[in-house]
């Protein structure tokens, strides 16, 4: 049996822009939460039967080292990650890093899933798309799922995008599917928390 690996591009919760992109067996499928929807619910509901060998998510899963007693560390505002990424602050992020670092617990637990963070705001940088136009010209869709489908590999033609948040998910799977691979990259310590992309 293949391998089942997630990508989510993780909004706030009922924002109805929480997505997930999923490979099953090689086939890429999209999902999108629904408006005033509980995304984390849905997620769970989504992925729990899939039991998925990996999980990326975009959104911190760990906090910055004072906060968790990290000898030596300084920043309660910056993990090493988010200052060479150029991310925001976990805890500027507050409810959304609370929520996904609950929910990577929770697939960890339920699931046996391994959970990785995800930046795909850094794959973009990779395939050197147009920062004048991703995630602000819908246009430009279609141009950017080539270049990713041309960088992985992929055949997602018959996959509709019909926005930015759902490419992110595709992003993020890329990632995943790079871990899997051992040829992600990472950013930060991993005593206090790695991004990978």
């Amino acid at each position: 049996m293949g391998k089942v690996i997630v990508g989510v591009d993780y909004g706030s919760k009922t924002s109805g822009f929480t997505c997930a992109a999923l490979m099953n067996n090689g086939v890429i499928s999209v999902h999108q939460s629904l408006k005033n929807k509980d995304a984390d619910k849905w997620l769970k509901q989504l992925l729990e039967p899939l039991k998925p060998d990996v999980i990326g998510i975009d959104a911190p899963l760990s906090l910055p080292g004072p906060l968790v007693g990290i000898k030596g560390a300084v920043n309660y505002h910056y993990r090493k990650a988010d200052i060479q990424a150029k991310a925001m602050s976990p805890m500027f992020l507050g409810g959304l890093t609370a929520r996904a670092i609950e929910l990577s617990d929770w697939f960890n637990k339920t699931t046996s899933s391994a959970v990785i963070e995800v930046y795909p705001k850094l794959t973009a940088q990779e395939l050197q798309l147009d920062f004048k136009r991703y995630k602000k010209d819908k246009s430009f869709l279609p141009e950017a799922k080539q270049a990713l489908a041309n960088a992985s590999g992929w055949n997602i033609e018959a996959v509709d995008i019909d926005n930015w948040h759902q490419y992110d998910a595709l992003m993020a799977l890329r990632t995943v599917e790079q871990y899997l691979n051992e040829k992600a990259r990472t950013l930060g310590d991993k005593t206090e928390g790695l991004i990978y992309f």
